[in-house]
């Protein structure tokens, strides 16, 4: 919460990637809203349009992730980091850094 919150108080745009089941537990337990996480990227079509429960961020098709790219992406489908990071080399490339909280909150 106090990374995210920081970032937002710097001006930095957050998104989150992947609206995984473990990201509905994170969202609710940390208390995490749009105000700090204004949508979350995924490839699945049935997600798309739907809120994440109890958080109600909404959820997007991934093309939107580079629209802009977002300065940091929050990365809840954390068990396909490496597969993800790869896919998404171009966030990356044009600065984006990626919010890890397993095993603890870090940067990549």
């Amino acid at each position: 919460m106090r990374l995210l919150t920081e970032l937002r108080e710097q001006g930095r745009s957050v998104v989150g990637y992947g609206a995984t089941a473990k990201s509905a537990t994170v969202l609710n337990h940390c208390g995490i809203g749009p105000d700090l996480v204004p949508f979350i990227c995924d490839n699945t079509p049935a997600k798309h349009g739907r809120l994440a429960p109890g958080a109600h961020i909404p959820v997007r098709p991934s093309e939107e992730f580079s629209r802009p790219y977002p300065d940091y992406a929050l990365l809840f489908a954390w068990n396909h980091a490496e597969e993800i990071m790869a896919k998404e080399r171009e966030f990356r490339a044009a600065g984006g850094k990626w919010i890890l909280y397993v095993p603890d909150v870090h940067l990549v």
